[in-house]
């Protein structure tokens, strides 16, 4: 589940609280406006500062989400360049790739590490599966030789395929923010009609 479809469930949790209250209003209405009126100026003030709280801690998990992202975009584009590269033309030649490749790999699993549990869940998950693969490649690149890279280029095109699934995983999750600080809009404009709904009943 993202940050921003637990946030809707958190939205409509509130609202569904909401009603409820409502409900209760239209009772309390009927026995005394000025009650009711109390009850909803008090409730306003709760559902507000909740409202005021949620996107405080929205804004500090997307900055963090946000800086994971952008790190974890910088070490795929840079291990997706190394990928690219042609077949090393000498042993002096493969064993520099070699080094640059893995230390590559190294700085890869430590942003993928750091951004765990801050990403969203899609991305979590494409990122668990890669690690794998990942795995697999380091190993064998680790053990092998010159004579066997050309046997590493199946692996690298595979590779390169799940390599270009998170890039664009990650430039779709990068829109996130927008749509939270959007729904955490709508939240507060609904609550200013409902309010001025009620200011008309109970004046």
């Amino acid at each position: 589940m993202t940050l921003h479809e637990e946030l809707m469930d958190i939205g409509k949790e509130h609202l569904i609280q909401m009603k409820v209250l409502l409900d209760e209003l239209q009772v309390q209405m009927a026995l005394g406006k000025a009650e009711a009126k109390d009850i909803f100026d008090r409730e306003r003030k709760n559902f507000l500062n909740f409202v005021s709280e949620e996107k405080s801690v929205l804004r500090k998990t997307g900055q963090v989400a946000n800086s994971h992202r952008a790190l974890l975009m910088q070490k795929f584009d840079a291990f997706d360049a190394r990928l690219a590269r042609p077949i090393a033309k000498n042993k002096r030649q493969y064993e520099l790739r070699k080094r640059e490749n893995l230390h590559a790999i190294y700085e890869l699993e430590l942003a993928m590490k750091e951004a765990y549990g801050d990403v969203g869940m899609s991305l979590q998950v494409k990122l668990d599966a890669f690690l794998d693969k990942l795995d697999t490649f380091r190993i064998k690149l680790a053990l092998g030789d010159f004579e066997t890279e050309i046997e590493m280029e199946a692996l690298k095109s595979e590779l390169v395929g799940a390599v270009g699934d998170i890039l664009e995983r990650l430039k779709k999750e990068g829109g996130a923010e927008e749509k939270i600080n959007a729904f955490s809009h709508e939240v507060s404009s609904s609550f200013e009609h409902m309010k001025k709904a009620f200011s008309n009943l109970l004046s």
